[in-house]
């Protein structure tokens, strides 16, 4: 839940591009919030023009001034029903039990409004004029991995960076297709190149795929080895899956390409490509 870019704020203000949930009843525009109530972290509804946020809880709608917000890119909403939500969900909050609670919104007397999914009552319940309403078929607050086609030099918003060259140059990640595998790459805006590790060498590309996204966590694994939400930038030839990698190496923090069957992760680096078994592995949180 950490990745993702929560905003402190109060009295109904917001930050500039934060993530439009829905509107009120009456077109006022309802933003995606959380707040503490009663120890659990909820998903509450932001409505500027009234200057509060709204959470569901114990069958009531309850108001409140201080809240945080969700700023950032990328996200969109995806239909769910029954308490269920899509493997890219966003983890909104946690109840005082640890389940994890999302943010949901539903169609309700002409609003379209934001509340929380909660798997175990099997819905998503809504805020509205004082009543905790439940809702059984629903949009979730989803962020899937994006890969975005560009140039290494042009870098899309909410790129996710993976680390640092020797001299201190900003590396996100990237992926390419190169005979026939789909590679991680090490995208450099600064030296306006990606690199991949294939066949022994370091290959220079000016035309990329950017991933964009939050939500991600590096986790750290050896030999070949990846944690389970591992994320593949896709498969080679062979129809192995790669997994996306960082490692350190000569002062610096690059992305590569773990291929399990090697039993390790290989990055670009000085025109080679170098074979290490001790990295750390990028896994959807």
């Amino acid at each position: 839940m950490a990745d993702h870019r929560w905003m402190h704020f109060s009295n109904g203000s917001v930050p500039p591009n934060a993530v439009v949930a829905g509107h009120d009843s009456d077109g006022d525009t309802i933003y995606v919030g959380r707040a503490f109530f009663s120890n659990d972290m909820q998903p509450a509804k932001v409505i500027p023009n009234k200057g509060k946020a709204y959470v569901a809880y114990a069958r009531e709608e309850h108001e409140l001034e201080n809240y945080e917000v969700l700023s950032g890119y990328n996200y969109e909403w995806l239909p769910a029903e029954n308490g269920e939500v899509p493997p890219s969900a966003v983890k909104v909050g946690r109840n005082v039990d640890g389940e994890y609670l999302y943010a949901g919104r539903g169609y309700h007397a002409g609003s379209l409004t934001m509340g929380k999914v909660h798997p175990s009552p099997a819905a998503c319940t809504i805020p509205y004029d004082s009543d905790e309403v439940k809702i059984f078929a629903y949009e979730v607050l989803c962020q899937p991995e994006r890969w975005i086609d560009t140039t290494a030099t042009n870098i899309p918003n909410g790129a996710l960076v993976a680390g640092h060259d020797s001299n201190g140059d900003t590396i996100y990640v990237g992926r390419v297709f190169r005979n026939g595998d789909l590679l991680p790459a090490k995208v450099v805006p600064a030296k306006g190149k990606a690199y991949a590790a294939y066949a022994q060498a370091e290959h220079e590309l000016t035309d990329v795929q950017v991933l964009t996204g939050s939500g991600f966590r590096w986790v750290p694994a050896s030999h070949g080895n990846v944690a389970p939400g591992a994320l593949s930038s896709g498969p080679n030839v062979d129809g192995e899956p790669l997994y996306v990698g960082r490692a350190i190496y000569c002062d610096s923090l690059g992305v590569g390409k773990i291929h399990p069957s090697h039993g390790c992760i290989y990055i670009p680096f000085g025109g080679e490509e170098v074979r290490l078994e001790n990295y750390e592995v990028l896994v959807r949180i």
